[in-house]
């Protein structure tokens, strides 16, 4: 009797066991996925997906990921800059003053003016009340460039990992609004605003993209109308969708983009020019029917910790901005080098 409680009880036991580790499993795969249960209420999980914070959790992952970066390469720079002061016999100082501090030589008067010209109507002063201050500002500079200069030559044939892996976030894919082979190793989602200057400014960049990477890239297009300061921007955002119910959609968001002026009338002559129905087009703009779509894309940009434009996720990363075209480089080769490994 005993030997057959001992085996009941031990039964029990694992199972309890088994149990536990099971739901542990659960919990770990869940914390992988950034969406560990936080909390319980007589038995009912709550997850981070419930407390409808995953904006503000995106953008402290992204500044923590800015500042690990920033360090790392902050770190890379005094290991380089010392080494070569180590190699001529250098202290650090004196390393620093041949290196970068004897070979400034100051702002020069036409540097000081043109920057003077360029601020005047934000500082409102004259320039002699200010160009103390315009020379240290461009002298900063000046020695930040050079530094920049210095470490980058210094970079050169040495072997350096970063082993800094950024935050990604998971977007739904678009279907009609999207270019490029589905086997792209690249995916970039755009969420833009045709009515925002600098959605049209980053333009060229993402055109040079494109024609450095081809195929690499699946480009999709997201909505996300400023409307607050952006009137046009909604309607302007239907309106593309009604153009891809023609499948115009990419050369009407060409269009938007090359206009500095965004209005209704625009909306139907660029139509026009495309050679779309037009009725069907102006029906379709009328009844309003993409606008629960367009809010969507706005919903999802914010659950994303989205707020401004132009924004972009490459390959789950999170770029925020009209970035220069070397900052889209630098994260695409990034993301090629990691799915060819």
């Amino acid at each position: 009797m005993f030997s057959r409680l001992v085996l009941v009880l031990s039964a029990w036991a694992l199972l309890a066991c088994s149990a536990t580790g099971q739901e542990a499993a659960v919990n770990a795969a869940a914390a992988a996925d950034g969406d560990e249960i936080v909390a319980t209420v007589d038995g009912e999980p709550i997850r981070v997906s419930d407390l409808g914070i995953n904006g503000e959790l995106t953008r402290l992952r992204q500044e923590e990921y800015q500042a690990k970066v920033s360090g790392v390469e902050s770190k890379i720079a005094e290991i380089l800059l010392r080494k070569d002061a180590d190699r001529q016999g250098l202290t650090f100082e004196a390393y620093l003053e041949q290196e970068i501090g004897a070979k400034i030589e100051g702002p020069t008067e036409e540097q000081i003016q043109r920057f003077y010209d360029q601020q005047k109507a934000r500082i409102g002063r004259p320039l002699e009340d200010v160009r103390a201050q315009i020379e240290r500002v461009l002298q900063q500079e000046l020695v930040r460039q050079a530094h920049s200069d210095l470490v980058a030559k210094l970079r050169e044939g040495v072997d350096i990992k970063v082993n800094v892996d950024p935050p990604r976030v998971e977007v739904a894919a678009e279907t009609v609004r999207v270019r490029g082979p589905e086997t792209a190793p690249i995916s970039i989602i755009e969420f833009s605003d045709f009515q925002c200057p600098f959605c049209r400014q980053v333009q060229p960049a993402l055109a040079e993209l494109q024609t450095l990477y081809g195929d690499k890239i699946r480009w999709s297009f997201k909505d996300l109308p400023l409307i607050s300061i952006h009137p046009q921007a909604q309607g302007a955002a239907e309106a593309a969708r009604c153009a891809a119910d023609q499948g115009k959609f990419w050369e009407f968001r060409a269009a938007m983009f090359a206009s500095t002026k965004i209005t209704p009338e625009l909306f139907q002559s660029t139509a026009d020019g495309l050679g779309v129905n037009s009725e069907e087009f102006k029906t379709c703009l009328a009844s309003g029917r993409h606008s629960e779509a367009v809010s969507a894309d706005s919903e999802e940009a914010a659950a994303l910790g989205i707020s401004g434009t132009p924004a972009f996720v490459i390959n789950g990363v999170l770029l925020s901005g009209a970035q220069p075209l070397e900052n889209f480089v630098s994260v695409i080769d990034r993301e090629l080098a990691r799915t060819e490994r």
